[in-house]
């Protein structure tokens, strides 16, 4: 992968700022719209796999009445594709998904019990397969949480202000 094309444009990268009050049709339009030649996996599945992460974060800005924008960043260095998806939404506990996010997906049962009570848990407003939909479609996965400073901070820190997802597909 060289490039991305967005209206007829050759990009090394797109940024898009997404407020938690926007159409989110805006961005899948966005994201249809470009075209990644060499992309290696189906399109319909990338689209599938950042909308639901995107989705993700723009559902923490507006439980937690953020204004601030879910910054996400298409970028092909070194011919691999880089997104990354940043959000303020205050991070979320790692230890309530219904599988161990550090699991190789193949170990992952979305069919199984833990997701089912992570369902009803959740009134059926949550599935829990983001992640895993986006941990199986790219070749790496990475999710930080930060601070106010914009320091990493763990999962279990009371100084969360953030997320960063970075999804990786390499071209090798």
């Amino acid at each position: 992968m060289q490039h991305i094309l967005l209206n007829n444009k050759k990009y090394k990268h797109i940024n898009f700022n997404i407020n938690s009050r926007s159409d989110l049709s805006f961005i899948l339009k966005k994201i249809n719209e470009m075209e990644i030649p060499g992309l290696k996996i189906e399109k319909d599945l990338f689209i599938h796999s950042i909308i639901e992460l995107i989705n993700n974060s723009i559902c923490a800005h507006i439980e937690k009445n953020i204004a601030e924008p879910v910054k996400i960043r298409f970028s092909i260095e070194n011919e691999d594709l880089h997104i990354t998806i940043v959000d303020k939404g205050k991070g979320f506990n790692t230890k309530v998904l219904p599988f161990d996010l550090n699991a190789p997906v193949t170990a992952i049962d979305i069919n199984g019990k833990n997701f089912q009570i992570y369902r009803e848990k959740s009134n059926y407003k949550r599935f829990g397969t983001g992640i895993f939909t986006a941990k199986k479609t790219f070749d790496d996965f990475e999710l930080y949480f930060f601070n106010h400073a914009g320091e990493s901070v763990t999962n279990d820190s009371e100084e969360k202000e953030g997320t960063i997802v970075k999804l990786t597909l390499k071209n090798r």
